[in-house]
């Protein structure tokens, strides 16, 4: 459904496409390209452009109002081929940056993102539980901050913050011994 890597041309380059006039419309043919070797990285020859991410990330929120039971965990599956974590994030949030107060239907959005958040951080702690992930933590917490001051991943997005904080410290304390001590 998410996939990158469809193969969807044999060729690559340019093809003049004749049927719109005389002069024709030069359209780019895909190039046939295999799965990143990394998983962890997102496939450079996506066939999923930036329109097509920020309506997937868009559906996020309605689909698990909606009560759909295979969309985020589809998205949350595949997403690293086509779009980084901090990609996504940012899409989610600016998508979500303002709310009316005192809007009922604006708080269950809240929640529902809330819930989204929860979810993936369960589902791939992997893109968070590092010291590399401390700006995508941070800006996390920022938001919540605002917009659920109160909610419980509000708690637990801080913890982990902390903890990435703690293990970030101790890993530049221990570079900066090796460098002022080599002989060890």
């Amino acid at each position: 459904m998410f996939s990158c890597c469809l193969q969807t041309a044999q060729h690559s380059g340019l093809k003049k496409d004749n049927s719109e006039g005389h002069g024709g419309v030069w359209r780019q043919r895909v190039e046939k390209k295999s799965a990143p070797k990394n998983p962890k990285e997102p496939c450079t020859e996506s066939r999923i452009n930036a329109d097509m991410v920020e309506k997937l990330v868009n559906h996020l929120v309605p689909s698990l109002q909606g009560g759909d039971l295979f969309f985020v965990p589809a998205f949350l599956y595949t997403y690293r081929r086509f779009a980084t974590t901090q990609q996504v994030l940012d899409l989610l949030l600016k998508r979500y940056e303002y709310f009316r107060p005192y809007c009922e239907e604006d708080e269950r959005v809240k929640k529902t993102i809330c819930t989204f958040l929860d979810t993936w951080m369960d589902k791939k702690p992997e893109e968070f539980c590092q010291t590399s992930a401390l700006s995508i933590v941070r800006q996390m917490k920022n938001f919540l901050i605002v917009h659920t001051p109160y909610s419980d991943l509000v708690l637990r997005v801080h913890m982990l913050l902390t903890h990435l904080e703690e293990q970030k410290a101790t890993e530049t304390e221990a570079r900066d011994e090796e460098v002022s001590d080599p002989e060890h």
